[in-house]
């Protein structure tokens, strides 16, 4: 049987507590690894704690025997979260690890917050919708016995109610699919879930980070496969994004290798308009890092705008899906059988 790495026996809460232990003991200018050796001391006795501690030591020994820090800790976790491993490319490229864990570690707070209160504006409609559906089952089960002499009668047509009820469901099935439905990977269109924006931005401010500590564009622009993000347990639109960020950058360095200019590599490869824009600009100041902070920082906004979008609608559409199952369950079964009891009587 297959088990888990250690990486993902550890919540993410766990995590988050000892990134910001670690990122405050070297912004007080204690060294690299002096500074995770005390951060794994800190964590308590707890069996989260105790695992976190664990790996910790295993990285710190792998990093005393000469290996970089990011092999060091995939070796250690098997897998660690997308934020630390987006930190630890910036800190290789940047020499500043404390500022990256930062800025990563605020970058996690923000989408766990919003995640967590996605899911606590769920709760209730959730709890309606789940009330209405035991409803319907309840009151089947109450009408079934009366229902069963109900067929005397030829009902071939379908009644206007029941036209009505087909025609809202349809409607509904209809409109929940277009405001949810996975647009095609294009690097102008906006993806399904605010998870594929946030790893958007984390690809463009990996680039940004490396261009900032002067490698070279060519390089940067390299492929690259950062991890999926995680979220609801769907993976499959963050691999397309993945694939569609990776394609642009190598239509873009192709580009250049051809020797067209920056901008025009970026309207040539299908860059986002305001990416080709800022181009333009960075050719004229030589800012190219700035470019690729820009580019990060608006798929960072889009992706608070989906989540806040998000928050407004699927309440409203929960609760809808709980009147629709209500309707349901009063049309073919309370219904049936007030006009079946009202018949016999």
């Amino acid at each position: 049987m297959k088990t888990k790495p250690l990486g993902d026996k550890i919540k993410s809460s766990t995590w988050r507590t000892w990134l910001g232990q670690w990122a405050e003991l070297l912004q007080s200018g204690m060294p690299a690894l002096d500074a995770l050796s005390l951060s794994s001391e800190l964590q308590t006795g707890r069996v989260q704690g105790n695992m976190l501690r664990t790996g910790l030591n295993r990285a710190s020994r792998f990093i005393q025997e000469g290996q970089n820090i990011q092999t060091a800790f995939r070796a250690a976790f098997g897998k660690v979260p997308v934020h630390l491993e987006i930190a630890l490319v910036c800190a290789q490229a940047s020499g500043d690890l404390g500022m990256a864990l930062q800025t990563q570690l605020d970058r996690w707070k923000t989408t766990s917050d919003a995640q967590y209160t996605l899911g606590k504006s769920l709760v209730y409609p959730m709890l309606v919708l789940t009330l209405a559906c035991a409803c319907w089952v309840l009151l089947h089960h109450v009408s079934a016995p009366h229902l069963v002499q109900a067929t005397s009668t030829p009902t071939s047509a379908i009644s206007l109610s029941d036209s009505l009820l087909l025609t809202g469901i349809v409607a509904l099935s209809i409109a929940a699919y277009f405001k949810l439905r996975p647009i095609k990977n294009h690097p102008e269109t906006q993806p399904l879930l605010p998870h594929n924006l946030w790893f958007s931005s984390n690809f463009y401010h990996v680039i940004a980070c490396e261009l900032h500590a002067g490698l070279d564009l060519l390089h940067c622009l390299r492929y690259r496969t950062l991890p999926t993000a995680k979220w609801w347990g769907n993976t499959h639109l963050s691999a397309k994004t993945l694939q569609g960020l990776n394609n642009l950058m190598l239509g873009i360095q192709q580009q250049l290798k051809l020797g067209m200019s920056l901008s025009q590599s970026m309207q040539a490869a299908g860059a986002p308009g305001f990416l080709v824009r800022q181009s333009q600009l960075a050719e004229q100041t030589g800012n190219l890092a700035y470019c690729f902070f820009l580019a990060s920082k608006v798929y960072e906004m889009r992706a608070r705008e989906t989540q806040q979008r998000l928050q407004n609608i699927l309440p409203s559409m929960a609760l809808a899906i709980a009147a629709l199952t209500l309707a349901l369950a009063y049309q073919f079964t309370l219904a049936p059988l007030y006009n079946n009891l009202t018949g016999l009587s």
